[in-house]
């Protein structure tokens, strides 16, 4: 069938080209209308050009995975764009990775700017969405890959970029919870005492290399959440949700990153609903859209279970929301983070069992032989001190 691409007309002067491109451009990808002589629209999906971009070979894996994903997202419920075609790599008459794929109708939901009446009706309709999810578990943790089958989920290594150990590898896929957090932990140090993230302030690389360790200590309070696991949206702020002018959900998309975890993080509120000031001041209360959610999960859902897991969903939110790659900036930023996983692993428990905060911990393994006991460690110590 004829079609057309709008940004690319011969009668659009560049400027208007640019403006139409870029309002449909993110920070890494460029979106261009495929229209069809029936009125369908298509979207052809291309990698923005920038040196600061990760290798090509990190890219083909994202693209990959997130394809996988679609496509496993296709056989359920959940309204997600099809997949049409795609290259995950330039080796193609394109000259660049590609994904042709559908169109969905909306606009990305602005949720400060809604109503209360409009919050609930999107809420309404995220509780079908995670009802939906929860009836499709996987058997590992990771990020889906690309199978010979495209019938079959299959669970790869992670995509999201700090879990590349080079280019060509990355880390995953596991079968529990503790392999997966440890040798993610273990990563995430060796970057923080290696200079390669973490930035020029010793006395902060080495209060997050501590933050790693730490969380490593106090791991099992959560590991013994094993399989199955559950897709989970990567950036889940908000705009990845179309609705239309009755905030009905047309379509949830940017699955690039998702991947499948554990069910109490799967199944804990997006971060669009948290109250973002007091998280980052270590308070844990839930906002009063998160305890509407899991009201609504209850009552409409008919899941008490899944209300209890977006209700008590702090401890896993705080204890993975630096594995991504983003590092507190500041010493305040810290303190608020660090307080904020205390006090949610204290809520978690029921303040039943006596535990050493991590001031006190940190104090009390910084007085033993730190040579001995983590050699990376020692360094990052004696970097800070020569700082001081």
């Amino acid at each position: 069938m004829a079609c057309t691409l709008p940004a690319l007309s011969d009668d659009m002067s560049d400027i208007a080209r640019l403006d139409l491109v870029s309002r449909q451009s993110g920070g890494q990808n460029a979106h261009l209308d495929i229209v069809f002589a029936d009125g369908v629209v298509w979207l052809a999906r291309m990698r923005l050009l920038d040196p600061l971009m990760p290798p090509a070979e990190v890219q083909t894996r994202v693209l990959e995975s997130e394809v996988a994903t679609l496509r496993f997202l296709a056989k359920t419920n959940v309204p997600t764009p099809r997949v049409y075609a795609f290259a995950s790599t330039a080796q193609n008459p394109v000259g660049t990775p590609y994904l042709l794929m559908e169109k969905m109708p909306g606009k990305p939901l602005d949720w400060y700017t809604a109503t209360v009446a409009q919050k609930d009706r999107v809420l309404e309709q995220l509780v079908d969405i995670y009802v939906e999810l929860e009836k499709h578990p996987l058997p590992q943790t990771g990020c889906l890959s690309l199978a010979d089958d495209e019938g079959t989920a299959l669970v790869g290594p992670f995509v999201q970029l700090p879990c590349f150990v080079t280019r060509t590898s990355a880390l995953g896929p596991y079968t529990t919870l503790i392999e997966s957090y440890t040798a993610i932990l273990h990563h995430h140090m060796h970057m923080l005492a290696s200079g390669e993230c973490g930035g020029a302030d010793n006395q902060l690389r080495l209060d997050n290399y501590l933050a790693f360790l730490w969380r490593l200590h106090i791991m099992e309070r959560l590991t013994e959440h094993d399989g199955p696991f559950y897709i989970k949206h990567y950036d889940d702020k908000g705009d990845h949700i179309l609705v239309d002018e009755l905030y009905t959900i047309t379509g949830i998309i940017d699955w690039e990153w998702a991947s499948a975890e554990a069910k109490p993080y799967a199944f804990s509120t997006p971060c669009m609903l948290w109250p973002v000031g007091d998280f980052f001041d270590g308070k844990n209360a839930l906002s009063a859209d998160e305890v509407r959610f899991a009201e609504l999960m209850e009552k409409r859902g008919g899941r008490a279970d899944l209300a209890v897991l977006a209700h008590n969903g702090r401890a896993w939110q705080r204890f993975l929301f630096f594995l991504g790659g983003g590092l507190p900036q500041s010493a305040d930023e810290f303190d608020g983070l660090i307080r904020g996983l205390e006090g949610a692993l204290e809520e978690m428990v029921g303040g039943h069992e006596q535990r050493t905060s991590f001031a006190e911990w940190k104090a009390s393994l910084l007085a033993g032989n730190v040579a001995d006991m983590d050699p990376q460690l020692a360094e990052l110590v004696a970097d800070s001190e020569v700082g001081q």
